[in-house]
C-alpha cells in the first residue's frame, strides 16, 4: 500500500500533471485541497507505511541517557554509539557499527509544501530512514524521512559531517562523503564514492553519478555524471542520462 502511494504521490507532482489546466480549475483545486487536509489528519495514525513494528535496541550499543528514541518502532543494529540528545524518530532502522553525533535528529518530517486554492499546506511524511553499516553520523545532522512507503537511506561506510540537512527520499550511496553545512534536497540521488565538500547545496531530485566530487560551496542544479562518462552513459545511479 505504501508504494502505491509514494508512486501516485510522485505522479500527482510530476510537471505534466501538477502543472496541467485541469489541477488548476477551482474545483480540482478544493477537491485536492480537502483531501490533502484528510490525509494529514488520518495518516499518521494509520499504520499503512509503518514497517518497523517491532523494535531492537541490539546489543553492545553506547546509547546516551539523553538521547531520545521511538521504541518500539525503531531497529537499531550492534556495536552502534548514539550520542547526547539524539531523536530517532518511528520507523527508522539502524545498521551496524554506527556512530551518530550529538544533537542528531534521525527520521525528522520532511520538507513539503504544496499551494492548494490559494493557500499552503504542508504534506504529512510517513516513511523512514534506513541507515547501513559503518556510517558516521555527525553533530547536529537532521535526515528526514521519506514522505510515504519508501526509505531515505545512507549507504554502508558513508561519513556525513556536522550540520548536514539530509532531505526526504535522498538516496545516499556506499563510501560517501558529505563536508559541514551542506543541504540536499528531497528525492536526490547521490552515487558511490561521491564527495561533497563543505557548504554546498544540492537541488531537489539532482543525480549524482558514482565518483562525482563537489568542491565547497558549490551549488548544484543539474544531474552530474561521474569520472569517466560520456553525456549518453548511463552507469551511475540516475534513472536517465544527464540533457
Amino acid at each position: 500500500m505504501g508504494m502505491i502511494l509514494h508512486t501516485l504521490f510522485l505522479k500527482l507532482k510530476s510537471p505534466e500533471v501538477a502543472d496541467s489546466w485541469f489541477m488548476h480549475t477551482s474545483c480540482m483545486q478544493q477537491f485536492i485541497k480537502v483531501c490533502l487536509k484528510i490525509y494529514n489528519r488520518t495518516a499518521p495514525v494509520l499504520p499503512l507505511c509503518r514497517q518497523v513494528k517491532t523494535g531492537s535496541l541490539g546489543s553492545q550499543n553506547t546509547i546516551h541517557p539523553r538521547a531520545i528514541i521511538d521504541y518500539p518502532h525503531v531497529n537499531i543494529g550492534n556495536n552502534c554509539t548514539i550520542g547526547d540528545n539524539v531523536v530517532i524518530e518511528k520507523n527508522s532502522i539502524i545498521g551496524n557499527n554506527v556512530n551518530i553525533g550529538p544533537g542528531a535528529v534521525i527520521g525528522s518530517e520532511g520538507f513539503e509544501q504544496r499551494r492548494v486554492a490559494g493557500g499552503i499546506l504542508p504534506v504529512a511524511h510517513i516513511g523512514g530512514v534506513i541507515i547501513h553499516d559503518n556510517v558516521i553520523i555527525g553533530s547536529r545532522v537532521c535526515v528526514d524521512r521519506s514522505a510515504l512507503g519508501e526509505y531515505t537511506e545512507i549507504g554502508e561506510s558513508t561519513t556525513v559531517k556536522e550540520n548536514v540537512q539530509i532531505g526526504h527520499g535522498i538516496k545516499v550511496g556506499r563510501f560517501a562523503a558529505i563536508g559541514e553545512g551542506s543541504m540536499i534536497g528531497g528525492y536526490a540521488v547521490l552515487g558511490n564514492h561521491i564527495v561533497i565538500g563543505r557548504h554546498c547545496s544540492i537541488a531537489d531530485g539532482i543525480c549524482l553519478h558514482d565518483g562525482v566530487i563537489i568542491p565547497d560551496g558549490s551549488i548544484i542544479t543539474r544531474d552530474m555524471k561521474g569520472p569517466g562518462e560520456t553525456r549518453d552513459s548511463n552507469t551511475g545511479p540516475c534513472p536517465e542520462p544527464v540533457e
